[in-house]
């Protein structure tokens, strides 16, 4: 008897979906970038990833037909492929998609990014910055980070991670903060790849009155 196949599922029906959004690293350890598949693969030929970062667009990191390429692997199963990365290195970092081709179309998947090391330096600093006296009202706080050596993660009570300096300068990066806490709003910003998290984080205490004749106090910048 002839073993049975499985259908590949119609472009239209398969989606890609990467559960880990943010994904850290120790430098020179293995990372691992997870790709799940709504329906069965047909083949790893039709499954490639691509890397974006530093001002670069999409652009092809590896091809699972082949397998392998430098430090770089591809583990493909009928419903998930998972992108190996040797001794990975802080170059490293950056946005990775899953990408499966049908026809001539390609499918990519919601995209992981990879942080590689320690972006910490002793000179990092964060403050939480509070603008009042907007002509249409106050905008909310922002969280500030400047002198980083590569992208941060940083996070709010409430609210998703969100990175930061991926694609550009790392002089100073700019986030509006997720919530308004009203009593106060707190910024953590995450350095480290992994281990005991090195998370800093500075608190912003608004003055019982509305903004302009009472403006709320600044957190101060910190560092070592």
């Amino acid at each position: 008897m002839s073993p049975r196949l499985v259908p590949a599922a119609p472009a239209a029906l398969l989606r890609l979906h990467q559960p880990q959004p943010v994904l850290t690293v120790e430098t020179g350890k293995e990372a691992k970038i997870v790709c799940e598949a709504s329906e069965a693969m047909e083949s790893k030929a039709n499954v490639s990833w691509y890397r974006s970062g530093g001002g670069e667009k999409h652009k092809l990191l590896l091809d699972c037909e082949r397998g392998l390429k430098k430090q770089f692997s591809c583990e493909f199963k009928r419903q998930s492929v998972t992108l190996r990365i040797d001794h990975a290195q802080p170059s490293d970092t950056g946005l990775y998609l899953c990408a499966y081709q049908m026809v001539s179309y390609l499918h990519f998947g919601n995209g992981t990014t990879l942080l590689v090391g320690d972006s910490w330096m002793g000179r990092s600093w964060v403050m939480v910055l509070a603008p009042h006296g907007a002509p249409q009202g106050p905008p909310g706080p922002v969280c500030a980070v400047g002198d980083t050596t590569s992208p941060v993660l940083v996070s709010w009570p409430g609210g998703p991670g969100r990175v930061l300096g991926l694609r550009g300068s790392m002089r100073l990066l700019v986030i509006p903060m997720g919530t308004d806490t009203g009593t106060g709003g707190l910024c953590q910003m995450r350095f480290n790849a992994s281990g005991p998290p090195i998370q800093r984080s500075v608190e912003l205490f608004r003055a019982a009155g509305e903004y302009g004749e009472h403006p709320p106090k600044l957190g101060h910048p910190w560092g070592n």
